[in-house]
């Protein structure tokens, strides 16, 4: 087994006297990020977990594994799991002396629930199951644990199985998450089930109190996560005491340290696309408030500073920041307690609610680990010191008018200053459409912009309407308008270029994932005379046949359509790129995954046939095995942008007529790397 070696070091080293080089496309799978962050209750130790940076070449996966590390405030950052494990899930204990985590190490068949002391070489295990845990939450006393995750098969299931009676029953044969009680005192740790009447998301202990705060959905198929996910209060015995009435979309959710009260992030209504208000609840009641009801953002992450205060993460417009608000007085307006260049992700605060930890990136580096105290702010880890030597262009913040006078906002991301531009533009496109950019680390595979600027290239990322960060009347904006003013948005984008930014009309390209992947999909075709060149990753081709094989039908339907197929097929055919391949002059580069059932794969199969039929302008579809909706694997992901970046530079700038080869130009690999296992 290779061996790794990575520096995580303390701000800020000297700039070497060197020239600077551009970040490569390799480069991205090397991007190491803090991914998850908790504070101690004493407030001495941040706990985060570190991704490991990734060989594109050596066949070795390390997209799931993780090290552990405890960051002072001071600044000291010591190793607890290193050299990579699959682990999660970390939680201190009360006594802020142990961790408490998921994990699956070397001798592991499953996921299994381990603690370390802090100081301490080896984890102990503290219980395991015949299957992977999916999460878990320690008691106040911590002589107790709640862990859910999905029930072995029975035995004769299994013999079944491995006689070859495999068959998936479409809609029905799923497995449930059920919820157990373990206790941490008994040396024999057996599990007592507690509920299992639908599907557990997650669970929390309530404090000063045996009972458990459940959030559930009907099933563990996707649709009914997405849309039909409720919270409960279990009695200690498992039964349901109430449920909340909250309708719609359900995100993270907080006990207050007293436990009378929770927080959670929601929809407002059921037909709001995006969770993003702040509600609480008193744990006795089952209804709850929007406590900031006017809020023009949305909410993306919670944590409670004390029992009366709840602390937020606020996504507004390209910024965000932490604030907390009294629940005493919710006439009282939130008090701002970070502001960030750039986006935060994750907060986590210490037992009195003085010290603040969180994650945030900006765009000179991805996901970091910073410490609030109440005398400084400190960026506390340096997790890719070698960025240092990388010429990374330049983001500002833009905005524009559409044609009908709504103003959108967007980063523009400019060619390397010293690279010449080629008047040349890229659109990058997010998802969603419930989503946004910020102002911060703006770089992935399927979003390659700092390669692209050393390229030549101007990037655009726009927050077309639909998007969050602008409350929930702008991220409605789009409903019953499948790819009419929201992607209308994208050509006022093009406009904005031009005029602003002598871009070349005649050298602008657009690409996009999920539902970005429709939007370039749909300027392939309907919108052909606009765009040089497009790249649709993961993207919707028929709306008709998506509504058929996507995971999350409802959601589609309640969120966004509006109206079913069925009671206007001529809108969903007409609002399908598929309907409008007739002479499209667009060169169409399409990517996908095999296992992708959010868009299935035949959406891209699909467009390819009438595209290849039907139009005047090359396409070309690259279909990745074990990739689903958003790839994962360094293999993948650096094909994939490679691909992307060189159809660009073949149509938008050489203006070639012709597809580039099908072979991508990999350098050389040694003997040992092409035999790797």
């Amino acid at each position: 087994m290779r061996q790794l070696v990575f520096f995580l070091s303390i701000l800020f080293c000297a700039l070497p006297l060197c020239a600077k080089t551009p970040l490569s496309l390799e480069d991205l799978n090397q991007i190491r990020k803090v991914k998850t962050v908790s504070f101690s209750p004493d407030g001495r130790l941040a706990a985060i977990t570190l991704n490991l940076p990734d060989d594109s070449y050596d066949g070795i996966d390390l997209v799931s594994l993780r090290e552990l590390y405890v960051v002072s405030k001071r600044g000291r950052i010591s190793p607890v799991i290193s050299g990579g494990s699959q682990l999660g899930h970390v939680k201190w204990n009360k006594d802020s002396d142990q961790l408490y985590f998921l994990g699956k190490f070397q001798d592991d068949k499953t996921v299994s629930l381990y603690r370390i002391e802090i100081g301490d070489d080896e984890p102990e295990k503290v219980f395991s199951a015949k299957t992977n845990i999916k999460g878990f939450d320690l008691n106040e006393e911590n002589d107790a644990a709640i862990i859910w995750g999905y029930p072995a098969a029975e035995k004769q299931q299994r013999l079944l199985n491995n006689a070859g009676f495999n068959a998936t029953v479409f809609g029905e044969s799923t497995e449930n998450a059920s919820l157990w009680r373990v206790s941490l005192l008994n040396q024999n740790k057996n599990a007592h089930l507690l509920y299992n009447e639908s599907h557990v998301l997650s669970a929390k202990w309530i404090p000063q109190s045996e009972q458990i705060l459940l959030h559930h959905s009907p099933s563990s198929f996707a649709d009914d996560v997405v849309m039909e996910s409720e919270i409960s209060v279990l009695k200690p015995s498992g039964q349901i005491l109430l449920t909340n009435s909250h309708r719609g979309k359900v995100g993270e959710i907080s006990v207050s340290p007293t436990g009378s009260h929770y927080v959670f992030i929601g929809a407002q209504d059921p037909s709001d696309p995006a969770e993003g208000r702040l509600w609480l609840s008193q744990t006795s009641s089952s209804t709850a408030v929007n406590i900031l009801p006017d809020f023009a953002g949305h909410v993306t992450a919670v944590n409670w500073f004390n029992p009366t205060t709840v602390g937020f993460i606020g996504a507004q417009n390209l910024s965000t920041f932490i604030a907390n608000k009294d629940i005493e007085d919710l006439n009282k307006s939130y008090r701002v307690r970070v502001k960030h260049e750039g986006k935060i992700s994750a907060l986590s605060v210490d037992a009195k609610g003085y010290n603040i930890a969180y994650l945030a990136d900006s765009p000179e580096h991805p996901d970091e680990l910073f410490i609030k105290t109440k005398h400084s702010n400190k960026r506390m880890t340096n997790s890719n010191v070698w960025l240092k030597d990388k010429d990374l262009p330049k983001q500002t913040e833009v905005y524009y008018t559409a044609a009908d006078g709504t103003i959108i906002d967007g980063i523009l991301v400019e060619p390397i200053d010293n690279l010449t531009s080629t008047s040349s533009a890229i659109i990058f496109v997010h998802g969603g459409p419930e989503a946004h950019f910020s102002l911060g680390w703006n770089n992935s595979y399927s979003y390659p912009v700092a390669y692209a600027a050393s390229r030549g290239f101007y990037s655009f990322l726009p927050n077309y309407r639909g998007s969050t960060g602008k409350g929930v009347a702008f991220s409605k904006l789009g409903q019953r308008d499948y790819a009419g003013a929201e992607f209308d948005d994208l050509l006022d984008a093009r406009t904005f270029l031009i005029e602003e930014y002598d871009i070349d009309p005649q050298r602008i390209g657009i690409t996009g994932t999920s539902y970005g992947g429709y939007a370039a999909a749909w300027a392939a075709t309907k919108q052909h005379d606009y765009f040089a060149a497009s790249v649709s990753g993961m993207g919707v081709a028929n709306q008709i046949s998506k509504f058929g094989t996507t995971d999350i039908p409802t959601e589609m339907l309640n969120l966004h359509a509006l109206v079913a197929p069925w009671e206007d097929w001529s809108w969903y055919l007409e609002r399908s790129p598929i309907y409008h391949t007739k002479n499209a002059t667009t060169p169409l580069l399409l990517l996908h995954g095999t296992q992708d059932t959010r868009v299935s794969p035949s959406q891209s199969k699909e467009l390819y046939r009438y595209f290849k039929s039907n139009a005047d302008a090359p396409v070309r579809l690259i279909l990745y095995p074990n990739e689903a909706h958003g790839f994962a694997l360094a293999p993948a992901k650096l094909d994939y942008s490679m691909r992307l970046m060189r159809w660009m530079e073949h149509f938008v700038v050489q203006q070639n007529k012709s597809k580039p080869s099908h072979q991508l130009p990999h350098h050389d690999l040694p003997e040992a790397e092409l035999n790797s296992e």
